[in-house]
């Protein structure tokens, strides 16, 4: 790790440091990776979104999870008899 100076205060600074903690200055840019093609599961907002209706099911009170699965199971019955 060497040290440069900083062209705007003349401060001495890391040559990793992204810019003068002094002054602000941006002794380096580093270029943003671009982004590649994605499939559908690579998508980090589809993982984010998996996981927070699975931790809002398991959190939920044990109550409404019975709720559900009793609307389900009814819904299905109709769905599967024809019974009208």
């Amino acid at each position: 790790m060497a040290l440069v100076r900083c062209p705007e205060c003349g401060r001495e600074v890391s040559s990793q440091a992204p810019a003068c903690p002094g002054c602000g200055y941006p002794l380096q840019e580093r270029p943003s990776p671009a982004p590649g093609p994605q499939g559908a599961l690579q998508s980090p907002h589809l993982w984010g979104r998996l996981a927070m209706v699975l931790g809002a099911w398991l959190v939920t009170p044990w109550i409404a999870r019975l709720i559900v699965a009793l609307a389900v199971c009814v819904l299905a019955y109709f769905l599967f008899t024809g019974a009208r």
